[in-house]
């Protein structure tokens, strides 16, 4: 992966006003790397174990790929997302805890899914089975293909979300 800055996909600032998208800078890694660590490990460990190393190592090769997710102006997350031949590839999304389940991963997935069939593309993406955001990609049309999951154009639409209270 390169340092060059990740193509910009996604409207960076959507109407729905949700959201907004930016490059991320050097600052970034401060609360990328123990917030990832933090969310990837209750996943990657039951799996594979967990070491910091090997997790580091896919950080610093992999982290300015993103795009930071912001809500209100405050970091609430990551966006991974980069384009193939003919598909979407969705590498993460990641959401710091205080913004999950509430609707904004669906949204942010909705936008990738309503990009990708503006343009005939499918959306492409793996899951570990440990990660419960599986349920969400099977709820947005997500069917398991292979080792890894697709969402053809055209294909189904969200389920609405469970929104916490």
């Amino acid at each position: 992966m390169s340092d060059a800055d990740p193509e910009i996909l996604l409207d960076p600032a959507p109407a729905h006003g949700r959201y907004t998208l930016r490059p991320v800078t050097d600052a970034d890694e401060a609360w990328m790397w123990p917030a990832g660590c933090e969310m990837l490990r209750p996943y990657v460990e039951p799996i594979y174990g967990w070491r910091e190393k090997d997790a580091r190592y896919f950080f610093d090769r992999e982290w300015k790929a993103r795009q930071a997710v912001q809500v209100a102006g405050e970091n609430a997350g990551w966006l991974e997302l980069a384009r193939r031949d003919d598909f979407l590839f969705l590498h993460e999304i990641g959401l710091l805890p205080a913004f999950q389940k509430q609707g904004l991963g669906t949204q942010i997935l909705e936008d990738i899914i309503a990009h990708a069939e503006a343009n005939g593309w499918s959306v492409e993406l793996q899951v570990l089975v440990t990660n419960p955001a599986r349920r969400l990609y099977e709820r947005c049309g997500f069917r398991q293909t292979h080792a890894k999951m697709s969402r053809p154009p055209g294909g189904w639409k969200c389920d609405p979300p469970t929104l916490q209270a």
